[in-house]
Parts: C-alpha cells; structure tokens; sequence
C-alpha cells in the first residue's frame, strides 16, 4: 500500500479517539515524561531488573535513531502531503521522519520492563507495557508527525535495543552508584522536580505535573527510610 493511502486509513481510524487523548499519548513518548513514568514505576513497583536495563539502553536508542535519521532524511506527512489530506495535532513538523523517534523511546522501555522480569511476571509486564507502547506509536500517525512506516520500523529498533540492554546489563552488572535503588531515587527526583519546572504546551503541563508528582514521590518513598515504631516496655 502507497504511504500516503496507509497514511489515509491510519488517520481515518484514529478518529474514533478524541485528538486531546492521541496529543497526551503522543507526549509520553517524548523521552523526558517516559524516563519520569518509567523510574517512578520500577521504584514503585520494585522491579529493580528494569533499571540497570533501561541505563544500557540509553547510548545505543539515540545513536541508532538518530543516525538513521540522519541516513535516511525522509521527509514527514506535512512535507508531502497537501494540507487538506493530512490532520496534524500540534505542532507541524517537516523533517527527519524515518524512524519515530518517540516509538523507539516508547518500544525501548517497553522492551526492557518486559524482558527484564522474571519469566513468571512476564506476561503481566507485558500486558501493561505493550499496549502502552502500542498506542504511542499509533498516536504518532494520529497527529501527523509520522508515517506508518516510521512507526513500525522505531516499533522493532526499540525492541531490538531493549533486548541488547537487558543481555548487557545481565552480563556485565552495574554498580550500585550506577544501577542501585538510590541511584535511580535521585534520578527519579531529579525528572520529577524538572518536569514540574519545564515549559511545556498548556494541554499538556497537567500530564507533565502529574508524571512528576508521581516521580518525586517515588523518589522520596524509597529514600526516605521506614518508620519503626517503638514500644514502650511494661515495667515488670
């Protein structure tokens, strides 16, 4: 199917959703609110594999999608298509197509929550991660910033980049300075306090405020240490 007729279709589909609802969905996939969702909930949630995972991921999902971007200089829907065929939600973008930078964030840390779980917790994983990826990337079709083919191809590099971190981070642990639970606290509060700070587009600063709510108090919930309540002892 010609891009533009695939292009069609997705976005005819994608009505059925509200375009406030693909225009959230489309900034969690912007790196700064996914790594802040991300931390907070393996801190949350305790599952530590995923840290150390999500840290090797880092170099080499920029560098791959950024070269191929680079490489390829595709231009985007709105570079192509005349504006009568094309509905674009925020901000209208002309270049560097190939692949969707935001699904290879989304598919990275999918990548690395799923695959970085013990095999009896991996199907749950997956359930929640997957569908979450699945529709930032959708969304990326829905507000025009993408090609369908972009998409599917940032779909596998974030996967494939997720399945390289979690062999390295197996092989070659991180120290706890790195890859510890405090570590990963103060990158959490550190997201946190800087989403609270960021300038971002008004329909979406209540997300980036909730996203760094949520980060900070994780952060503080694993460095603040229990509570231990002590007994007075009865005199005998």
């Amino acid at each position: 199917m010609p891009p533009a007729q695939a292009m069609a279709h997705a976005q005819r589909w994608a009505q059925a959703v509200p375009d406030l609802v693909w225009y959230g969905l489309t900034w969690l996939g912007d790196t700064h609110l996914a790594l802040a969702l991300f931390v907070a909930a393996a801190l949350l949630g305790r599952h530590r594999a995923a840290l150390p995972a999500l840290l090797w991921s880092l170099l080499p999902a920029t560098l791959a999608t950024h070269a191929l971007k680079m490489i390829v200089a595709a231009p985007r829907p709105a570079a192509v298509l005349p504006p009568d065929q094309l509905h674009v939600v925020g901000e209208v973008l002309r270049h560097g197509s190939f692949p969707s930078g935001h699904t290879v964030t989304a598919f990275t840390l999918a990548g690395c929550w799923v695959l970085a779980a013990a095999p009896p917790r991996r199907w749950v994983a997956a359930l929640v991660a997957l569908p979450l990826a699945a529709a930032v990337g959708a969304s990326r079709v829905a507000v025009g910033a993408h090609w369908p083919l972009d998409v599917a191809v940032g779909a596998l590099l974030g996967w494939l980049c997720a399945a390289l971190a979690v062999k390295l981070a197996r092989r070659w642990p991180l120290p706890p300075a790195l890859g510890g639970r405090r570590a990963a606290a103060l990158a959490a509060l550190a997201l946190g306090l800087t989403l609270w700070t960021r300038t971002l587009p008004v329909t979406v600063a209540p997300l980036a405020w909730m996203l760094g709510g949520l980060a900070i108090g994780a952060a503080l919930a694993t460095l603040t240490p229990p509570s231990r309540a002590v007994w007075p002892q009865r005199a005998l």
